[in-house]
């Protein structure tokens, strides 16, 4: 038998519990996401002009996590994917 979720009494019993960082440690994962873009950019520009499938999955998981405010997650995925499209092998993206 299914349950009905009350939304508002479930935000009510979690409480957000936030905590100050610097400006420096938060804006980190934001830096290394926008030099990912950039080599990403760079990477696909220097290409054949067409990405695969399996490339255009992965940007598209990138944009994702971006929504998803997880900046972090993102740039971790973004300078893998550049690494692997900057490789002397990657030839065709």
């Amino acid at each position: 038998m299914g349950r009905i979720i009350d939304l508002e009494a479930w935000r009510r019993e979690r409480r957000l519990v936030a905590r100050e960082v610097p400006d420096e440690v938060a804006q980190r994962p934001l830096r290394r996401l926008e030099e990912a873009v950039r080599r990403l950019d760079r990477a696909v520009r220097r290409g054949t002009g067409r990405l695969s499938s399996r490339v255009e999955q992965e940007l598209m998981v990138i944009m994702g996590l971006v929504a998803a405010g997880r900046p972090a997650e993102a740039a971790e995925r973004a300078e893998r994917l550049a690494e692997r499209l900057e490789h002397p092998s990657a030839g065709a993206l």
